[in-house]
């Protein structure tokens, strides 16, 4: 049984699957993220299709389908610093965790340690 809720919405005409345009994002971790430790990642996929595309997005990507009804979406606090392992673990964590909005999510993020910081070599 839908929720009456979402029934709303969904016969909202105004709002539309078409007529959100996505624009993928690609992130760039910046120094202040690197001394967190971790950065803020946000995907979108098409509700009612696990099979479609996910897309990662900016914050202002995923705040324009927050509330629609025709986007599954998911935040997730990526690790950066730390050892191989802690990386690894925490990420996958992460992306376990997000799994039920975005089943298919640990195929699109096979890297766990994408975007490691990288340590200046010591001569």
């Amino acid at each position: 049984m839908i929720d009456i809720n979402r029934f709303k919405k969904v016969g909202n005409p105004d709002l539309k699957f078409d007529s959100v345009k996505i624009k993928t994002h690609v992130i760039t971790p910046t120094p202040i993220d690197y001394k967190k430790g971790y950065i803020t990642r946000y995907f979108i996929q098409k509700a009612n299709d696990t099979e479609s595309q996910i897309y990662e997005v900016d914050f202002i990507g995923f705040s324009k389908v927050i509330d629609n009804p025709f986007f599954a979406q998911a935040t997730l606090n990526w690790r950066v610093k730390g050892s191989d392992d802690e990386i690894k673990n925490s990420n996958y964590k992460a992306v376990q965790l997000v799994m039920p909005k975005i089943p298919k999510l640990n195929l699109y993020l096979p890297n766990l340690l994408q975007f490691k910081e990288k340590k200046d070599l010591e001569i």
